[in-house]
């Protein structure tokens, strides 16, 4: 029954690969080599109300070596640490910009372009093993894209807990919170004059700070010894600094809902 708790998380990061940031979903070590994919419904960009539906992969591959790589949508990351215990590595992620907005005024609001992002990750995953097995995980992340399009960095922590409710189904939730500088806020959510003047929202020059709370709740049907599906519904409420500005209040939702669904198959 352990092994079917390692395989929720793959679900987890597929599902929500967009509207994470990258690595909102903490995701452990201790899992089979395995491909998958999810379909989901997202915001167009933070802090919006238009959606939009899209299709994500996922790889997990544990090297010969016992270390591990994971790979989500826009997500990827090495864990150089132990299969359970102390975990720690490289990150990167692929964070979607702001353009092409059906919005008839925030598409007058400066275009946001697509970038990579790269930092490392830090984390502590604990696997109970005993009548009613469980697994705890906490992570902190920190990613930048070294001023290409915003400057300073973002700082996310992430806890999750899993458990069965019988040989089949599993549940699973998850709390976390992300800190980002003020240079990222003025891109993503600040108004500039220019702005103000194409569009009517009011200018508006956020601090840094905290810029968001997630949760999460999750479960898993393992089919057979290979395949499992899964369902997920995600929260994000846009906070600090972040949720005042003019393209949420005005034009958006600072609680941004993602749902959706996957399959993974493991082969190893």
């Amino acid at each position: 029954m352990l092994a079917g708790l390692r395989v929720p998380f793959l679900l987890s990061g597929l599902i929500v690969a967009h509207a994470s940031h990258a690595a909102a979903v903490d995701l452990p070590g201790m899992l089979p080599s395995m491909i998958g994919g999810g379909l989901g419904s997202t915001t167009d960009y933070a802090g919006g109300k238009d959606r939009f539906v899209g299709v994500v992969p996922g790889v997990r591959y544990v090297t010969d070596g016992g270390r591990l790589f994971e790979l989500y949508g826009p997500y990827a990351q090495f864990d150089f640490g132990g299969i359970t215990g102390l975990q720690y590595g490289p990150a990167i992620s692929l964070r979607l910009g702001r353009s092409n907005v059906d919005d008839p005024v925030v598409s007058q609001v400066h275009e946001v372009h697509t970038t990579v992002e790269g930092g490392g990750f830090v984390g502590y995953e604990y696997e109970h093993v005993g009548t009613v097995p469980y697994r705890l995980r906490g992570s902190v992340t920190v990613v930048t894209n070294a001023g290409i399009v915003y400057t300073g960095a973002r700082v996310s922590v992430n806890g999750s807990f899993w458990m069965p409710l019988n040989r089949r189904v599993f549940a699973g939730v998850g709390v976390g919170a992300s800190w980002v500088s003020q240079g990222f806020n003025q891109v993503y959510f600040g108004v500039t004059q220019e702005d103000s003047a194409r569009s009517g929202l009011p200018a508006f020059s956020p601090s840094g700070g905290l810029e968001q709370m997630t949760g999460w709740l999750a479960a898993i049907y393992q089919f057979d010894k290979h395949w499992f599906g899964g369902a997920m519904i995600y929260c994000q409420r846009i906070s600090g600094s972040a949720a005042d500005s003019p393209i949420v209040t005005q034009r958006g939702n600072r609680n941004q809902i993602t749902y959706g669904a996957g399959v993974a198959y493991a082969f190893k």
